[in-house]
């Protein structure tokens, strides 16, 4: 997954660094109020007062409509700054950017490393450098990141139009990237991404069929203080295992509505149903991650039928918030699947 290095205290953790993780913040994600994306972020076709004219002899330019409103922005951008999981977006979309918020290398492939190297890095999550910002003349600044962490739009708009797509549940980071991609002029890659994940969801669901009827999975990774975090439907790799027809196993007393609870260690035990048990593999070459670790080294936890019968799978790019990490997620959900009885 792409991370930027933000997200403690406020900040934003985005498609990067796994910066105090998502996961703990999920009482001010829930507790903000969830848009629609897939409808409210969509953009029109108006340029200008009327399509494809120039308004008072600048560029052409059109309306996009956001969470906050109609836009009007540049029909062809040409020096965009990426703030939060819209630079990841357009990144992979191969979008020209001038300026970025700080991004692990860690998470690029050698071409999107290249490209970073021309880019301005203008802060990290929401700390951001405006003089430096403003030093770009940017004619389009488009931001996504956690409802609840503030960005100073207003200090931004004097500089150039602002997008912002706020994300109140983990489920909206796919739709919101292809509005992202649609405003920076990239709407046919946004459309390829989602095609390559919807056919291979398709050849996913039709060749595992009966495996996925007969079989209860479980998300989890190991949270502080002795707690773990279980995952449902709305979670991010959640969102995705439920896309590809993965039965989720009942735990006993889970709350409704929720993308993530905790439970202590002692409760590791209704986990019981599940066959399957994925955690987060964003430790070093795939591996659990350091705090999941501590979870899976439990007493009880070698009991769970799952990890008696080698069912344990640890799944890079556990905070999915790209198509592209979507088609690699099934690559692993397929493995997985293929090697079940």
């Amino acid at each position: 997954m792409l991370r930027t290095r933000a997200h403690a205290s406020g900040t934003a953790r985005t498609p990067g660094v796994r910066v105090a993780r998502l996961r703990r913040t999920a009482a001010g994600l829930v507790a903000a109020v969830a848009v629609t994306l897939t409808a409210s972020c969509s953009t029109t076709t108006e340029t200008g007062a009327e399509s494809g004219e120039k308004k008072d002899g600048g560029s052409a330019t059109r309306t996009v409509q956001t969470p906050d409103g109609p836009v009007k922005i540049p029909t062809d951008p040409q020096r965009i700054i990426g703030l939060s999981y819209a630079s990841a977006w357009m990144l992979d979309a191969g979008v020209p950017m001038v300026g970025v918020t700080d991004i692990d290398e860690g998470a690029l492939s050698a071409d999107q490393k290249a490209a970073v190297k021309k880019m301005t890095i203008v802060g990290e999550g929401n700390e951001l450098n405006f003089e430096k910002i403003l030093s770009l003349k940017p004619d389009l600044i488009v931001i996504s990141a956690p409802k609840h962490v503030p960005f100073n739009i207003e200090k931004l708009r004097p500089i150039a139009p602002v997008l912002s797509y706020g994300i109140g549940r983990p489920t909206e980071l796919l739709p919101a990237s292809l509005s992202v991609l649609d405003a920076a002029g990239a709407a046919e890659k946004g459309a390829e991404f989602k095609k390559a994940y919807d056919d291979k969801l398709a050849r996913v669901k039709s060749t595992y069929a009966d495996k996925l009827g007969r079989t209860d999975w479980a998300i989890v990774n190991s949270g502080e203080a002795g707690k773990f975090s279980v995952y449902t439907e709305t979670s991010w790799l959640g969102a995705v295992a439920k896309d590809a027809g993965l039965k989720f196993a009942p735990v006993a007393g889970a709350p409704k509505d929720e993308f993530s609870y905790d439970l202590s260690f002692e409760q590791i035990g209704k986990l019981k149903d599940a066959d399957v048990v994925l955690v987060d593999g964003d430790g070093p070459n795939g591996t659990p991650v350091a705090e999941t670790k501590s979870l899976i080294s439990q007493k009880n936890w070698s009991e769970l039928p799952a990890a008696k019968n080698k069912q344990v799978h640890p799944v890079p790019g556990f905070f999915i918030s790209r198509y592209p990490e979507g088609v690699k997620i099934l690559d692993q959900f397929e493995r997985i699947l293929k090697a079940l009885p």
